[in-house]
This record gives C-alpha cells, structure tokens and sequence, in this order.
C-alpha cells in the first residue's frame, strides 16, 4: 500500500511524499480500515521532526520507522479476530485516530474509533476526529458557565475554533485570539465571537479593558502561553492546558508565585489518557460532542483541497508556515472506491 513513511525524523515534513509499504496487519483487538480521508495536524509535523514528546529516546513510542498520521475517516475492512465485541462490522463507515493514518490503510484498536452518524460526511468527521478534546476542556474540564468570558489561543486553528463554539453554545462571551491581520479578519467574518484579537502590542490591556478590568475568567490554551494568560485572568480565574503541539514543541516555565497572587487554577487535560480511566465520563463527551455537531452548533472549518497521498506534504507545510484557518482534511480515495484487498 501507499503510505507517509518516517524512515527517519526529517526537518521540513513539507518534503514527505507516500511511498510502497506492506500492508499492515491487524492486532486481534484491532480493526483495519480503509482510509478515505485524513486531517493532518501540527502534531504530526513534530512527530516528523521528533520533537513530540513521544519521540522522547527513553520514554516515548514514536520511533524511526512509522507510518505518520492520526486523525482518519474511513470504511472497516476487517474486525477483530478476538471476538470480544460485536461493536464494528465490515463496510461500517468509521472515524476515529491512530497511529499510522496517512496511508491507504490502517489498524485501528476499537475503543479508538466511532461510527459516523448517517447524517455526517466522512469529511467533516475526519475534520471533527480530533476536536473532542476541546468539547470537554470546556464542559468537563473548565466547566464554563453563561455570562462568563473565556480567551481561547489559537482560535483559528482546530482545536480552537472548536473551543469557542461550545463556549458560545455554553453562553460565555469569547474573545479569540489570532496570529496575524488575515486570519484575524477571517476570523471576524466567519466565526460568531465577542471580539477578535492579534497577538501583539497591547492585546493584553485590550483583554483587560474588554472585561472592564476585571479580566476573563477562563482561557484555553492550545498554544502554550500561560505566562500571558495568568495577566488576563481575573481573581479565582483558571485556565485550561490542552494540546503540546505549539511553540516548537518547547514547554514554557510559569513562576509559582503568579499563580498565588491571583488564586489561579491551571488544569492540563490529556484526552486520551482521561478517556481510558473514565470510559463512562467518555462516552458522555463523544454523546454530547456529536450532539452539537449534528444540530449545527459546531460545524467543520475546512480549509482548502488536498487530495491525494502526495499532497499530505504541502498540507503540512502549509501548516507549518501557519498558513492554515481551521482544519485540513486530505481525502485519499472516494467513499465509495472498492477496495484493493
């Protein structure tokens, strides 16, 4: 099969292009799915570059050789030979992450896949796969309330945007947060947002003054910057941490005593490893997630066309060079392609 091998960590994922690779064969508990579509994410260009904290040398997974990828939408091809559960069947339209996505096929272990309601695309699934995450930091985790204000970072991307929809749907006000003029002006035309902000200058006081000095008492950060964030908040504030992915993979230090002089809650949120304590409180945020996206209070940003193996590599650079407004989908082959086993 056709596949985004990593041989080798590479500096500039852009260069990528999908070569020949065996095709893999599934664990007893796992399902092989075939991919119709794929959503790279900045994740992914770190995973490249081994910079992720999975390619960590003496605690990480991610090693030289593997196939890139997470977030997929796509058809079962098989199901687990283990007959523990009846949950998937052949021709089930899928989506869900695991290693390995950016190629023709991939093995998935269950738990880590859903089906695709009926009344959704696999596009705009595989463009939602990864999103979840910001559903719960805003429910489950930050707990944000009407009449609250929160600040989301990176609210352009998919993390973020996702972020300030549910806060909106929560009856929060939003301040959204941008990288630069355009996007900022995307932003303001295409998302429903209280106020629209670039990084630079005095963006901060702006905050600050949007909140009649009392600053916001949420932020979600997808960008990593505490540090700025711990200025915005207002007394009691708290902030919620989800996703490593920016800054180059660098973590940033936060001095202890600003959090004591403001009474400041930081919560970091691991999704997956939360998911796999507490597959109850699980099963509520994927019912409560898909909800709003099927009534239409969270839609799919989808920017551009990429089609095709071989375009994963420019969808990654156009990343990279922060290009990007919402999320990329790649579709590989059509849903209805008949399958090359």
């Amino acid at each position: 099969m056709q596949a985004i091998n990593i041989p080798a960590f590479t500096p500039d994922p852009s260069t990528l292009l999908p070569t020949t690779v065996p095709l893999p064969t599934p664990k007893p508990d796992q399902c092989l799915v075939r991919v119709t579509h794929c959503s790279p994410q900045h994740a992914d260009i770190l995973h490249a570059q081994g910079k992720h904290q999975n390619n960590n040398a003496k605690k990480g997974w991610c090693h030289p050789p593997f196939i890139l990828g997470y977030d997929f939408a796509g058809v079962v091809e098989a199901v687990p030979s283990d007959g523990a559960s009846d949950a998937f069947k052949k021709g089930d339209r899928v989506f869900g992450a695991g290693i390995g996505a950016f190629a023709e096929f991939v093995c998935v272990p269950q738990r880590q896949m859903r089906k695709i309601p009926s009344d959704l695309s696999a596009e705009t699934a595989c463009a939602m796969s990864g999103q979840a995450v910001s559903y719960a930091a805003v429910v489950n985790i930050a707990k944000v309330e009407a009449g609250e204000t929160v600040l989301v970072s990176g609210a352009s991307g998919g993390l973020g945007n996702v972020c300030c929809m549910v806060a909106k749907a929560k009856g929060a006000k939003v301040i959204a947060l941008a990288g630069d003029k355009d996007k900022a002006a995307a932003m303001e035309k295409d998302m429903d947002v209280d106020l629209v902000l670039i990084m630079e200058g005095d963006w901060i006081d702006k905050v600050v003054e949007f909140t009649n000095g009392q600053g916001v008492e949420v932020c979600l950060d997808n960008t990593g910057m505490v540090n700025d964030a711990i200025r915005c908040l207002a007394y009691f504030g708290r902030i919620v941490v989800l996703g490593f992915a920016a800054r180059k993979g660098v973590m940033e230090e936060v001095k202890m005593n600003k959090l004591l002089l403001k009474s400041v809650t930081i919560m970091g949120y691991r999704f997956g490893e939360s998911g796999r304590r507490f597959p109850q409180t699980l099963e509520e945020i994927w019912e409560g997630y898909l909800g709003m996206l099927r009534t239409g209070e969270m839609k799919a940003m989808i920017y551009g066309k990429y089609e095709g193996l071989k375009d994963v590599g420019r969808a990654l650079g156009d990343l990279h060079e922060r290009k990007v407004y919402g999320k990329i989908v790649v579709k590989v082959v059509d849903e209805g392609e008949r399958s090359k086993l």
